[in-house]
Order: C-alpha cells, then sequence, then structure tokens
C-alpha cells in the first residue's frame, strides 16, 4: 500500500465544575414567669428527655467507569476472514503522508498520534493487500459487510469488540482524509475504529492501486 496523504489536527477540550452550597438552619425560643406572692413549689425534677436519633440509610455509591488502558494496542484480529495480526505502530513520513507497515505481510500498523481504542474516539489502522505478490492482512478487507465483527486487542489482554458499519472506496488523489481521521458524522459518544488499505484497479506503472478501502467499525458496549 502507497503513503496517504492527511493532516496534523490537534483538539481542545475543557472541563466545566460545579459546586453544591448546603445551607442548614436551628430556631431556638424562650419563656417568662409571672409574679405569684404564693410561694412557688419545688420544682419537680424534670423527666428526662429522650431524643430520637435516625440513622440515615446510606445511599449506594456509582460504580466508577474504569479508566481505559493507556497503552499499546497488541493484535486485531478479523474473524470473517481469518485475520489474527500483530500491531506495528506507525507515524507520518517527512512528506506529510501516513506511514505503512514495514513487515508488509504480516503486521497491521497503528497510529497512535490520533485515537487509542477504548477511548471514545476514532482509531485508525491500516494494512497491505498484497506485497511481492504474497496476501497481506487486509487483502480480503474490501469484501467486509455490516455486521462483520472486529476485535481489537491491547498489550494489556483488554479486548474490544466492534461491528463494521460502513465499507466504501475513494480513488487515491480524492479520499477525504481530514473527514476519515475525523469523521463529523460520529456522536461522542461512540466509539469506532478504521481501517485503510489499497484497492481497485493497479495505475499505469503496475506498481501502485488507484483505489483506497476504507471499513469503520463501531463498539458494541458489553
Amino acid at each position: 500500500m502507497s503513503s496517504i496523504r492527511t493532516v496534523r489536527f490537534a483538539a481542545l477540550a475543557s472541563l466545566l465544575l460545579g459546586a453544591v452550597l448546603l445551607l442548614a438552619g436551628v430556631a431556638c425560643s424562650g419563656g417568662s414567669a409571672a409574679d405569684d406572692p404564693t410561694p412557688a413549689p419545688s420544682p419537680s425534677p424534670a423527666a428526662p428527655v429522650e431524643t430520637a436519633t435516625s440513622t440515615p440509610t446510606p445511599r449506594p455509591s456509582p460504580t466508577p467507569t474504569p479508566t481505559p488502558f493507556a497503552g499499546s494496542v497488541a493484535r486485531i484480529i478479523i474473524p470473517r476472514f481469518n485475520v489474527d495480526a500483530p500491531i506495528e505502530e506507525l507515524g507520518i513520513t517527512p512528506d506529510g503522508a501516513l506511514d505503512t507497515p514495514k513487515n508488509e505481510n504480516t503486521h497491521v500498523g497503528w497510529y497512535p498520534m490520533y485515537d487509542r481504542p477504548g477511548w471514545l474516539g476514532n482509531a485508525i489502522f491500516s494494512a497491505h493487500v498484497y506485497y511481492h505478490s504474497i496476501p497481506a492482512p487486509f487483502v480480503n478487507l474490501a469484501k467486509s459487510q455490516p455486521g462483520d465483527e472486529i476485535i481489537v486487542v491491547m498489550a494489556d489482554g483488554t479486548r474490544y469488540r466492534y461491528e463494521v458499519i460502513s465499507n466504501n472506496r475513494y480513488h487515491r488523489d480524492t479520499i477525504p482524509m481530514g473527514d476519515i481521521i475525523w469523521p463529523k458524522d460520529k456522536a461522542d459518544y461512540d466509539e469506532w475504529v478504521t481501517l485503510i488499505t489499497c484497492g481497485g484497479e493497479l495505475d499505469a506503472t503496475g506498481l501502485e492501486y488507484l483505489s483506497r478501502d476504507v471499513v469503520v467499525a463501531k463498539r458494541i458496549f458489553e
């Protein structure tokens, strides 16, 4: 797969904190004695007053949401195509393109400068279709259908399950990489993975594909 052009992007998030003020009030009352020529009898000892106390019923504590694993991705599994591939972390080439796996026939690339699985973002992966005429991990990716399962395994063993929701082919010269990496139609509460590979016909050189296949899958929360 040849390099894919993209641009860098930085997002700014803000956190709003609120405080609640609880007020408590206490009321007191007093009385006076009238003049009386008759000596007043000695007061009887006052009976002890029992003060009733109530123990409030404790409220159940909300179950805290565990912090997602912040480490690396270990493997990606696509059961339908018998893919169980290790992950190679990739970056951006000097000319501003997405780099491609160096272990061409065995590994899938992941770009940690973008989103990480488990964090409600859109994690980006890529792999070759063929390399030196040998099938690579995404050789069958273009056949993906809605409902196909994709499993991402993190380095700590955590597994996230995703379900394919779209499969699109774009010309390599007009592929909208910004919208693919930062999709405007993804809800904030959803989590996606996007898989990119080459597809379609070869160009005049016979060495590079004219198109890119892009498969998007949404996380299944269990």
